[in-house]
């Protein structure tokens, strides 16, 4: 199994190429990166007007060419592949134990097949995808989001091991708001204890399901952008959070995920429940 790096030639190249380096040496897996030639759209044009065939394929091996000799430059194993990016990167990932994207791309196009590839990877919830809106250059503290629920604790599983492998330390952030906010604590009854009693009840809670002790930190927050601040206040190299893809159907991601996934700036790892590292 490898780390899969699927990257196109935008500004997004660079940070998940550096990444990718930082990875391969640090989890000790071998990686791949990929780039899809987006075809379908010339294949359908030529069935059209077959005159244009010979021309179309001509300037797509051309076009192959090309972005295999830039790949090569880069020193880690690349492939040029066919297809559409979605569904060609989908089933690359399944022989992948990770894949990683680039969320650097401003223009508008690269912000539209970003957020689709990031989105459909996700939704399939079949193996943990690592969004990179900058460079991965080395991790001092892993912070990760939790809740309750099993995908928080698989996400923290696999942070525990990418912190043994990269040396990092691995701490656990949770929110705690009221009625209405992002974070209420189902499992209490926040309404009839006090912030402060509330904030010890849910540290022991999580705690006592991480079978950990001193490793999380809980703290007020009524929206999901406030554990991205937290996780920076306390310097944060990478931020982990759990995916529900395969588990709940209104927000089958989890909430957490569905805003932060588009606007963390930190680099954002997403694991599916089902995850084993």
């Amino acid at each position: 199994m490898r780390l899969l790096a699927a990257v196109d030639l935008g500004e997004g190249l660079e940070p998940v190429v550096e990444s990718t380096r930082f990875l391969q040496e640090g989890l000790g897996i071998p990686a791949e990166l990929i780039h899809v030639v987006p075809t379908p759209y010339f294949e359908a044009l030529g069935r059209r007007f077959p005159h244009l065939r010979p021309g179309l394929e001509e300037a797509l091996s051309q076009v192959e060419k090309e972005v295999q000799r830039a790949l090569a430059e880069t020193g880690l194993r690349a492939r040029v592949l066919r297809g559409f990016p979605a569904q060609v990167v989908a089933g690359e990932a399944l022989r992948s134990r990770l894949v990683l994207l680039g969320q650097r791309g401003t223009d508008s196009l690269e912000v539209l097949a970003r957020g689709g590839l990031a989105r459909y990877l996700l939704h399939r919830g079949e193996v943990p995808v690592l969004l990179l809106p900058r460079a991965l250059k080395g991790v001092r503290r892993i912070a990760v989001g939790l809740d309750d629920s099993p995908a928080s604790l698989s996400a923290f599983r696999v942070a525990e091991a990418w912190g043994r492998a990269l040396g990092a330390e691995v701490f656990g952030l949770h929110l705690v708001s009221g009625r209405g906010g992002c974070c209420f604590p189902t499992y209490l009854d926040p309404e009839t204890l006090g912030l402060a009693e509330v904030l010890v009840q849910a540290k022991a809670h999580l705690e006592g399901l991480l079978k950990a002790t001193g490793v999380v930190e809980v703290s007020k927050g009524e929206e999901e952008l406030d554990l991205l601040r937290l996780a920076k206040v306390r310097e944060a190299d990478l931020l982990v959070l759990g995916s529900k893809a395969k588990s709940t159907w209104r927000h089958r991601l989890g909430r957490m995920v569905e805003v932060l996934s588009h606007r963390s700036s930190l680099p954002l790892l997403v694991v599916p429940e089902a995850t084993v590292w």
